[in-house]
């Protein structure tokens, strides 16, 4: 099966894989034309104005030929190596999606790519910047932003509505930990003060940033980063202990690679871990997502996709009561939020 961003609905791709990959080639050949052309247009990209439009516009085209394939998900892998061997010599030089399709730290959303997002930071390379502004425009990019701000906005909500004596945050798949950062920043020392943060996340590297973001707003003893496993942490009954009674669970990214029985099995362990009045939030990009053909024919950037209903029905496998859940989502739409509250 394959998927339809404009229809949103799940399509079939009934192309040979020769055919796919006569398409591929033949899209990568005329982007690098495209591109070339756009070079000389823009006197080496000295005009970044005529340069940017020519550069979205030549990405654009060439993903449109691509999604008319209807061929989506890690099938394409086959004709994405295709196109990459042919357009990637030009499009590697754009940071975001070169470490995207590379993946050095072995996935693509890893905690550089996230801090870039969130920052809108650019490389040097006159075309390379070029192609970063466009990385950062798309959908998804700008959806990360909205949700790292939907995220330090709850969590600034709630500690100031808090009157226990500590207030306790979980994030799980914490990345650099842009959005506790920015809640903690923003609050008055005094609500500041009772917060203690757990972070977990498979990548010591996006601990230790997230770490040095966060450490100058809060004592050390207020801090936890601890280096796990996040397809086991369901089964880890040590860990489950020590997350009892939290007052906020935030999982933003994670869900996008879960299963839907190991994503029921995580909404459970996350449930059972709240305090009385305690809130979860978890994240995970709606099937509309207008980013996927670049996602994925660019980036072999694979998501699981879900609706508001499928979230709902992991809501309900994981054992919450209807009448405490409810599927929102961050500004753009493009990134849904199941919110359970224990109350």
């Amino acid at each position: 099966m394959a998927f339809d961003p404009l229809a949103g609905t799940p399509g079939t791709c009934n192309l040979s894989s020769d055919q796919l990959a006569a398409i591929a080639g033949a899209a990568a050949e005329k982007l690098v034309d495209d591109l070339s052309r756009a070079e000389a247009l823009s006197k080496s990209w000295q005009n970044v104005e005529l340069g940017q439009l020519l550069v979205d516009h030549a990405i654009s085209e060439s993903l449109n030929r691509l999604a008319a394939t209807g061929l989506w998900g890690e099938a394409n892998q086959l004709p994405s190596s295709v196109f990459w061997k042919t357009a990637g010599p030009v499009l590697e030089v754009g940071w975001l999606q070169h470490r995207a399709r590379t993946k050095p730290l072995g996935y693509a959303g890893d905690h550089e790519i996230l801090a870039r997002m969130w920052e809108k930071a650019c490389c040097e390379h006159p075309l390379g910047r070029l192609f970063d502004r466009y990385f950062l425009s798309l959908a998804a990019p700008r959806a990360v932003r909205w949700r790292l701000q939907h995220v330090a906005s709850t969590l600034v909500a709630r500690c100031l509505s808090h009157s226990g004596e500590s207030y306790r945050v979980v994030s799980v798949g914490s990345g650099p930990g842009i959005d506790i950062q920015m809640a903690l920043a923003a609050l008055p020392d005094e609500r500041r003060r009772p917060v203690r943060v757990t972070l977990l996340d498979l990548d010591p590297e996006a601990l230790e940033h997230a770490a040095r973001r966060i450490l100058p707003l809060v004592s050390s003893d207020a801090l936890v980063c601890r280096r796990e496993n996040l397809y086991r942490l369901a089964s880890n009954g040590s860990l489950a202990a020590e997350l009892d009674g939290a007052d906020l669970i935030v999982c933003t990214g994670f869900f996008d690679y879960l299963r839907d029985e190991v994503a029921a099995e995580m909404l459970r362990f996350f449930w059972r871990r709240l305090a009385p009045g305690g809130q979860m939030l978890v994240g995970n990009f709606a099937v509309h997502n207008p980013t996927r053909a670049y996602m994925e024919w660019i980036g072999n950037w694979y998501l699981i996709y879900r609706t508001a209903d499928e979230l709902r029905d992991l809501a309900a496998r994981a054992g919450i009561p209807a009448d405490r859940f409810s599927v929102q989502t961050e500004r753009s739409g493009a990134d849904l939020f199941l919110v359970a509250e224990n109350t």
